[in-house]
């Protein structure tokens, strides 16, 4: 047992409640998890088995799998979930306590936990994540099943045990991630791995019985045929009479008696099988060596030598491509990698990655033109995910910026930025072009250079489509001071936690300090006072940024900064001298505008504010949310027209961004 309170179980306590929207696997893990939390924590748990939104539509009766009865005591309907909304935290908020007093005390006062993450094993600070893993196993027995269920799990128990001896189950990912939208316009590196490492672990272990299983036929067929020792969860039980999602999980049950568990790094399918056996499941570069993994690559590169028709699809080409692509670059085969992705296109794939990741392919080969017809081919098709389309951009950006086209690669690089600051991607492209003065302080963007070298990042190596050492020779810088200095252009949430975490501030304030460049009087100085202001410390950011002011009389960033201070202690005459200093050395800076329309309106003249986010409005065309804030003043006057233009204009600058367009439909609706 964990050392968790010893609470007894009470009616008024709070609930754990689990939601997920995903496939079996992940569904089945909140599962076990809920089951975990209640039983240590004195209370009960509840599923949102089906919440709106949910993307798996064969999982939407729970009655195929679990009994009545477990049903009627432990699920909870999408009306009943959210109407407990106002009692409702998620597990996240707790997962950063060094004790377990305030999660004891919000289920004490009858608050609920929502698990809506993509927790394997959820652990706290407190606890012993050994000894939690070692209970897992323990916790299906708590799942009343469908006796259909229930009758074929014992099936396989039985089967297996008769098997003897050692027993490998592979997971071959495949499935909706090749044949599915949206799924198959993402890659999914650490979700699909080649056949050439299953073949080549399935002929290191020839001794040990294997069980393939997959969420596409062609791959059993294709492992079945090619090695004799390979069994299919048919070989064992007859699931011919099961309903599509009865056999998936009796599949990952089998999955979970076998005595190894063989699997990509990432899937909640083999994850669940792995907690429900109470072992580790295992990947490929724990289990074979470098030279092993690096010899079976190169059976991958002759099979599309053979041709992309070696593959069950070109989409499945395209994914397994994203895993040979890196391998080739890193070893200098870069027109390999390239002449394969191209192969793949011309066969017909339609993956909306892949053009992107040709254009960052083209951009390593300096094939510029080339790599711009792609990357702008990934900006048009119509399924690509949004992430992707944000790293699209910046790679427009800095394809741009290689050809001279300066305007056009900040135009690109912001329309990115401010969608996602903190993406790897867009870190590692905009430190470049600062460092290479393509992205100028002052030009479309006042930030401060100064502040943002002050702040290098560790090398980012997950959740990137560019290689940082293919673009950059040294660290990237953290670019969110941008962000922080412009608070109402971020889209991304990311940032909002970030200005909501006066311990973030913080430790960003000191990161500068203790630069041996920082100077008392300067712009990191100055950034530092906004930092104190962000936090809510006004009085000393006033203090602190009025010394620099005085030193730099002539920097507008500065004057801003000032300006902002002031306008939060309440000074918004004062905040508006500072800012129409700063409209005299720019004039045509639009942020300059904008932020004495934020004044204006703290000041309470609605009518100033609009008519200077008006302003700001026709000089930018980068920013989607100074376009969507000048709707919300339109709106208020009771301008749906002149709000509905000001949203389409925002549109136009991310039109991957949805939320636009359904402010825009709400307004037509309630015009109409």
């Amino acid at each position: 047992m964990s050392n968790a309170p010893d609470n007894a179980a009470d009616p008024g306590r709070g609930l754990f409640i689990g939601l997920r929207k995903d496939q079996l696997g992940a569904r089945l893990l909140m599962m076990l998890n809920s089951i975990r939390l209640a039983e240590d924590y004195g209370t009960d748990f509840r599923i949102n088995w089906f919440p709106r939104g949910a993307m798996a539509p064969k999982l939407d009766t729970p009655a195929d799998l679990f009994a009545p009865d477990f049903i009627a005591r432990h699920f909870i309907d999408n009306a009943d979930f959210e109407a407990l909304d106002a009692q409702t935290e998620p597990l996240r908020t707790f997962l950063k306590d060094s004790t377990p007093d305030r999660l004891a005390a919000h289920l004490a006062g009858g608050g609920h936990v929502l698990l809506d993450e993509g927790f394997e094993i959820v652990e706290f600070p407190w606890e012993d994540s050994g000894d939690l893993r070692g209970r897992f196993r323990g916790f299906i027995a708590r799942i009343g099943f469908n006796p259909v269920v229930a009758r074929h799990m014992a099936a396989i128990e039985a089967a297996m045990a008769a098997q003897g001896g050692r027993t490998i189950a592979y997971h071959i990912r495949r499935g909706d991630i090749l044949n599915e939208e949206p799924w198959k316009h993402k890659e999914w590196p650490a979700k699909i791995e080649p056949d050439e490492l299953y073949s080549a672990y399935l002929e290191k272990n020839a001794d040990a019985g294997a069980l393939v299983f997959s969420d596409q036929p062609e791959s059993i067929a294709r492992f079945t045929a090619a090695h004799a020792q390979v069994a299919r969860i048919d070989n064992l039980v007859d699931l011919s009479a099961c309903k599509p999602v009865q056999r998936d999980f009796l599949e990952l049950y089998a999955m979970s008696r076998a005595s190894e568990i063989v699997a990509p790094p990432i899937s909640a399918f083999s994850r669940a099988a792995a907690r429900l056996s109470g072992q580790e499941r295992k990947c490929f570069h724990e289990v074979m060596s470098v030279p092993e993994r690096e010899a079976a690559y190169e059976r991958l590169l002759a099979r599309f030598g053979r041709g992309v028709s070696e593959f069950i699809t070109p989409s499945e080409a395209a994914h397994v491509y994203i895993k040979l692509a890196r391998r080739l670059q890193e070893s200098g085969r870069d027109e390999a990698a390239w002449d394969i992705g191209e192969a793949i296109l011309a066969a017909g794939a339609d993956n909306a990655f892949l053009p992107l990741m040709q254009a960052i392919c083209g951009i390593y080969l300096h094939r510029w033109d080339e790599a711009l017809a792609h990357v702008r081919a990934a900006l048009a098709h119509p399924n690509q995910w949004q992430e992707n389309t944000v790293t699209a951009l910046a790679v427009e950006a800095h394809i741009l910026g290689a050809q001279g086209r300066r305007y056009g690669a900040r135009r690109s690089f912001l329309r990115a930025f401010w969608q996602k600051p903190i993406l790897p991607d867009v870190t590692v492209i905009g430190t470049f072009m600062i460092k290479r003065r393509r992205l100028r302080p002052g030009r479309v963007l006042p930030f401060d250079r100064d502040t943002l070298l002050m702040l290098p990042i560790p090398y980012q190596q997950t959740n990137i489509l560019v290689q940082q050492a293919r673009i950059l020779r040294r660290r990237a810088s953290d670019l969110s001071t941008i962000a922080i200095e412009w608070p109402d252009f971020a889209i991304d949430g990311k940032v909002v936690r970030l200005l909501d975490s006066p311990r973030d501030l913080a430790a960003l304030r000191d990161r500068i300090e203790a630069d041996p460049r920082f100077a008392p009087g300067t712009l990191p100085d100055s950034f530092c006072a906004l930092l104190e202001a962000r936090m809510g410390r006004i009085e000393a950011a006033l203090t602190r940024n009025s010394e620099a002011r005085a030193a730099n009389p002539d920097a507008p960033l500065i004057a801003k900064r000032q300006a902002e201070i002031l306008s939060l202690g309440g000074d918004h005459a004062g905040a508006l001298k500072e800012i129409e200093a700063c409209r005299a050395m720019a004039p045509d800076h639009a942020f300059w505008h904008y932020l004495t329309g934020r004044i204006h309106l703290a000041a309470g003249d609605a009518a100033a504010a609009r008519a200077a986010m008006e302003r700001a409005a026709e000089m930018d065309d980068s920013t989607a949310e100074l376009h969507s804030r000048l709707a919300d003043l339109c709106r208020a006057d009771g301008d749906e027209a002149a709000a509905i233009a000001a949203l389409d204009r925002a549109a136009e600058i991310a039109p991957n961004q949805q939320r636009y367009a359904n402010r825009r439909a709400r307004l037509m609706r309630n015009s109409a």
